[in-house]
C-alpha cells in the first residue's frame, strides 16, 4: 500500500511539473476539446445600472454570476465555397472572401457593427432579418457565422464579406450585453441608418470593461473575457481587419 501511495504522489508531482513547463496542461485541455468558452465558475459581481440599457428583469445589486465571455474567429472562403479559419492578423487583399464567427458563453444580447474604415459610419449587420428570426437575443454557445444565410441565387463562395479597396482597415464591433441597449437596434426591423464613429467610440470607452484575451477552442480563435466584477454588464470588442493593396 505504501509503495502504491508513493507512485501516486510521484505521478502528481510529474504532472504538476509538466503544467509548469510551457503550458502543457492548457494544450492538453485543448486537445481534449474542452471548450474554454463554456467552462465557467460563478463569481460575485456588482450589477451596475446604466442609462442606455433596458433591464429585462429585476435583480439584486450584488449577485453570483459567470463573467461575460465572447469568442470570435475569422474564416476565409475558398473558391468552392468551403471555409477555413485564418489569422485575424493577416493582411487581406481586394477580392478576398471572409466570414466572421461569434459565440457567447451565456444568454444575452448581441450586436455586430461594421465600419468600412475607422472614419465611416457603422452599419448594423447583426441583428439581421435572415438570421435568428431577426432577433439579437442569443443563447449560450450558439454560433453565428456572418454572412451565412444569403439568397439562394448567390453562389456559395459569394456568401461572404468581400474585401474591397482602398487599403486600410475595416472594423467589426462585437457587442455582447446582459441587458439590451436602448440606443441600438434590438431587431432587424429597427436597424436603419448609420452609427457615427464618435458614438461607437463613446460606447466603448464608457463600457467599464476590463478585457482579457486568450485562445478559444480553435487555434486561431480569440476568447474575450470581461474580468471587471464591478462592471460586468457588457463586452465591447473591436475586430480590426488590415487590408493591403
Amino acid at each position: 500500500m505504501s509503495s502504491k501511495i508513493s507512485r501516486i504522489k510521484l505521478l502528481t508531482v510529474m504532472i504538476g511539473g509538466l503544467c509548469a513547463i510551457g503550458g502543457f496542461c492548457e494544450r492538453s485541455a485543448f486537445a481534449q476539446n474542452v471548450d474554454p468558452l463554456t467552462v465557467d465558475r460563478p463569481v460575485t459581481i456588482t450589477r451596475k445600472p446604466k442609462p442606455n440599457r433596458r433591464p429585462v428583469r429585476r435583480t439584486k445589486p450584488v449577485v453570483k454570476a459567470v463573467l461575460l465571455k465572447l469568442e470570435w474567429r475569422v474564416l476565409k472562403v475558398r473558391d468552392d465555397g468551403s471555409q477555413e479559419e485564418t489569422s485575424p492578423l493577416a493582411v487581406f487583399h481586394t477580392g478576398d472572401r471572409l466570414r466572421v464567427s461569434v459565440r457567447t458563453n451565456q444568454d444575452g444580447y448581441l450586436y455586430i457593427v461594421h465600419q468600412t474604415s475607422p472614419n465611416a459610419p457603422g452599419q448594423i449587420i447583426f441583428p439581421d432579418s435572415r438570421l435568428n428570426n431577426g432577433s439579437n437575443v442569443v443563447s449560450k454557445g450558439q454560433e453565428f457565422v456572418l454572412p451565412s444565410n444569403c439568397p439562394p441565387d448567390i453562389e456559395r463562395r459569394d456568401c461572404a464579406l468581400i474585401v474591397t479597396p482602398p487599403a486600410g482597415q475595416e472594423l467589426f464591433h462585437l457587442v455582447f450585453t446582459r441587458d439590451p441597449f436602448t440606443d441600438l437596434p434590438n431587431s432587424a426591423a429597427e436597424a436603419t441608418g448609420g452609427i457615427p464613429p464618435e458614438t461607437l467610440l463613446k460606447m466603448k470607452s464608457s463600457s467599464g470593461q476590463v478585457l482579457k484575451r486568450v485562445r478559444g477552442i480553435t487555434p486561431l480563435s480569440v476568447l474575450v473575457i470581461n474580468t471587471n466584477t464591478k462592471d460586468n454588464e457588457d463586452i465591447f470588442e473591436t475586430l480590426v481587419l488590415n487590408k493591403g493593396q
